[in-house]
């Protein structure tokens, strides 16, 4: 695996089809900018209502629904990821807002279920210890009294994000097969993924995902300690990644000779 070529190819896809192309790049920004409408609104009525002290079930509730929202409205751009995984060049307009939608959902679908022995673990580990100390904080019990709590909930977190990350070695290849073939089941088809994660060979695809991160980790650091408009560059460059990460997955499960 030539990891340069992978770098050098996806950046060149992002570049070419998004510089000189202000209308794609500027409607990639507003479908990264949806999903974060309702956690916003959730942050400002906790703000709010702060005074107040709100109950957990007020807190758990409305969070809730703003990830319910923010998973619906993040469809548009997942529907268009799949665009790109498909493999076509160059970078395909953003149209068709119906199709990206269900197709999105059904990405986000995939997703979730992928990530479910995951999400049992937060629940199960994660979930209570933060209740507890919401309900400590409230109480007026004091932070260092908690210290086995937060223990706890970090050692909840690291299990949930080594799960995550063994899941979803799966499921990037589980979404490609989705988007080539417009089939649900071949999302999960783990004979075919395992197949073609070990004709990339296992070291090579967890290396170059690791690589992939690292660079999209890197950049995102850099852009977020510049003072002041560091947000609103992050906003800016947030579909270069996007694009960015979607043809290097594309590009990898390809290596296989699975085009």
């Amino acid at each position: 695996m030539d990891y340069g070529t992978l770098i050098g190819d996806s950046f060149a896809y992002a570049k070419d089809g998004l510089f000189g192309n202000v209308g794609t790049w500027a409607m990639l920004i507003i479908l990264t900018i949806l999903p974060a409408i309702p956690i916003i609104c959730w942050v400002i009525a906790m703000v709010l209502t702060l005074k107040a002290m709100p109950g957990i079930l007020f807190l758990a509730g409305g969070f809730g629904i703003a990830l319910i929202l923010a998973a619906l409205l993040s469809a548009f751009l997942s529907g268009y990821s799949l665009k790109i995984l498909r493999g076509g060049k160059p970078l395909p307009p953003v149209v068709g807002f119906g199709t990206l939608f269900t197709e999105g959902i059904r990405y986000t679908v995939i997703q979730v279920i992928y990530m479910i022995p995951a999400l049992i673990i937060f629940c199960i580990t994660v979930l209570p210890a933060m209740l507890s100390v919401w309900t400590n904080l409230l109480a007026g019990s004091k932070p260092a009294g908690m210290g086995p709590v937060f223990m706890g909930m970090l050692g909840g977190i690291l299990i949930t994000l080594i799960v995550g990350f063994i899941f979803g070695l799966f499921s990037f290849i589980g979404v490609v097969r989705y988007a080539r073939t417009g089939s649900f089941h071949e999302a999960f088809r783990f004979s075919a993924i395992l197949e073609t994660i070990r004709t990339i060979g296992w070291g090579t695809y967890i290396a170059a995902l690791l690589i992939m991160m690292a660079i999209v980790l890197v950049v995102s650091f850099v852009i977020g300690v510049i003072p002041v408009i560091g947000g609103i560059l992050h906003l800016i460059i947030g579909p270069f990644i996007t694009v960015f990460i979607m043809r290097y997955v594309c590009l990898l499960y390809d290596s296989a000779g699975t085009a």
